[in-house]
């Protein structure tokens, strides 16, 4: 998951290069050819150096890096060894030629099959890096159509996800990190004001200590919703809005809890929200906070959803998300139609019965969609 600069973590693919990389230079095979390709690759992108010191710190520290003993490195590469029968040999000039590629990829991929030792300590280097990284990837959780699901996490908070949804999760010892990478997510955060918790959705963050808020990223925005408590909203890398209260006063900087630098400034220009008020976040709009009922907000958990003079086009996102037979408004007028009244989410008949009973509007469903258009 990435929250910021100080995060960044190379892509699997340029590790693998890293790897194939490092292997060579291990086997002895590099030329001064090749030695050139291999410095035009690390220029390339500061992702590709931080990825090659990761392969090369991994495979030092590989006796340390495994304290459940799940890698016998000494196994495997005797392993190796006895099954090819490999033996040192000076590399042949088609391989020399080989490594004049640019492309540590197709290194990899059309070494000779007798190079068995080295693809052992490929997979070594592998594992000891998904070993060493797993901590810092954290947890993945995701949802599929119509699928709701709880999430205890190891710190105690409760996650309840939505219908079509996934989120990251990744604990430290100072900070418990969250990127809702899709659809809506209901956090219960459990008290820990040594560990921020902190959601990420887009460029919006959302940052709480103890408390219970909704959070949804939708196709126009990012909305937050506070249920109990407080939290702070604010953009990756730009400010939302002055460090004010909701009612415009101006909060004083001692009754900002004491952070790290970059973390305060984030704090002193964000918005503040209580419980019962909601915040959406969208390019190119201002970010305002309204007071809201927060139990409709999260009528989602019990598979409910109200409707208050919203638009047809956003009711149709809302069903689309839990029903495999999407609604599809094929007029663009209809769009705008205001809908009120409480629907079960998983069951949209109770809201083609109220269209069709429009005098205006014309229901038509197929196998694969419903059909919405101008009678």
């Amino acid at each position: 998951m990435k929250i910021g600069p100080s995060n960044l973590k190379p892509l699997p693919a340029i590790v693998s290069e890293a790897a194939a990389w490092f292997i060579e230079f291990r086997a002895g095979d590099i030329d001064g050819d090749a030695r050139e390709s291999f410095i035009a690759w690390l220029r390339r992108s500061p992702e590709h150096i931080l990825a090659y010191l990761e392969v090369a710190g991994a495979w030092a520290e590989l006796p340390t890096s495994d304290p459940n003993n799940r890698i016998d490195v000494t196994a495997m590469i005797a392993r190796a060894r006895v099954d090819a029968d490999i033996v040192t040999h000076p590399a042949s000039p088609g391989h020399r030629a080989l490594l004049k590629s640019a492309s540590p990829g197709r290194i990899w991929r059309r070494m000779p099959r007798t190079s068995v030792l080295i693809a052992a300590c490929f997979l070594v280097i592998l594992v000891a890096l998904a070993t060493i990284w797993e901590p810092m990837l954290g947890e993945t959780y995701s949802t599929g159509i119509g699928e709701q699901h709880t999430v205890r996490l190891a710190d105690g908070s409760i996650v309840e996800l939505n219908s079509r949804s996934r989120l990251n999760v990744r604990i430290t010892k100072h900070q418990r990190l969250a990127e809702l990478r899709e659809g809506q997510a209901l956090f219960h955060v459990a008290k820990d004001p040594s560990r921020p918790f902190i959601v990420a959705a887009g460029a919006t963050r959302v940052r709480a200590v103890g408390t219970e808020f909704d959070v949804y990223k939708k196709r126009g925005g990012t909305v937050v919703t506070v249920v109990e408590g407080r939290v702070a909203v604010y953009a990756d890398g730009h400010a939302l809005a002055g460090p004010e209260r909701l009612d415009g006063t101006a909060i004083a900087r001692e009754q900002i809890p004491a952070q790290p630098r970059t973390v305060r400034s984030q704090m002193a220009s964000s918005i503040f929200l209580s419980a019962g008020e909601q915040l959406t976040v969208a390019q190119n709009a201002p970010a305002t906070a309204m007071p809201v009922d927060a139990e409709t907000a999260i009528a989602w958990v019990q598979k409910r959803l109200i409707f208050e003079e919203t638009a047809l086009s956003d009711v149709a996102d809302e069903f689309n998300r839990y029903n495999t037979r999407p609604l599809i408004i094929e007029d663009a007028v209809l769009q705008h139609v205001k809908i009120s009244g409480i629907y079960s989410s998983t069951d949209p008949t109770s809201l083609l019965a109220f269209l069709r009973a429009q005098p205006a509007i014309d229901v038509i469903e197929t196998p694969q969609n419903i059909l919405i258009r101008k009678r």
